[in-house]
């Protein structure tokens, strides 16, 4: 008698793909998410298929200590499968467009890391959420390079709450 292969969930699938990048760590939930930093503006359409979260700005800390770092990725069990969702939680200012511009190149150096291939397989969307109000000017050359050279990098918001689908 053959013992039949445990499939993997979604969340094993998330959690070994962040366990195998080294130096973040998984938690469960929602848990990363600061309470001064995200914390009840970031949720999952159906919370029991949020997967697990990561704090990859403090995880990060000790090894990249004078880089712009993304904040959080969160994964999602959707309408897409199992999704990382990268999110930074920043103020939403147009003089902030260029750190957040920093930090999503980071970000994606961050991923092209053989170390991470399997959290850089997952689909993925990255989103800025505002850490307070929107104030970003729409007839700025800051606001037109969010609109068209973030947007096409896969840059989405400014929004002041976020739904995981």
């Amino acid at each position: 008698m053959t013992a039949k292969k445990k499939r993997a969930t979604p969340e094993d699938t998330f959690r070994d793909a962040v366990n195998a990048c080294k130096p973040l760590h998984y938690r469960k939930g929602l848990q990363a998410i600061k309470k001064s930093e995200g914390k009840g503006q970031i949720s999952g359409e159906d919370s029991s298929k949020v997967l697990g979260s990561v704090g990859i700005d403090d995880d990060c800390r000790p090894t990249h200590p004078e880089s712009s770092r993304w904040d959080y990725v969160v994964g999602y069990d959707g309408s897409k499968g199992v999704t990382a969702y990268y999110i930074e939680v920043h103020s939403a200012e147009t003089s902030e467009i260029s750190v957040v511009e920093k930090k999503l190149d980071w970000l994606l150096t961050f991923l092209q890391d053989a170390s991470r291939r399997n959290l850089a397989a997952l689909p993925r969307e990255i989103h800025w959420v505002a850490s307070g109000r929107n104030n970003l000017l729409p007839h700025t050359p800051q606001y037109k390079k969010l609109q068209t050279t973030l947007r096409k990098r896969g840059l989405r918001g400014p929004v002041k709450n976020l739904v995981l689908t």
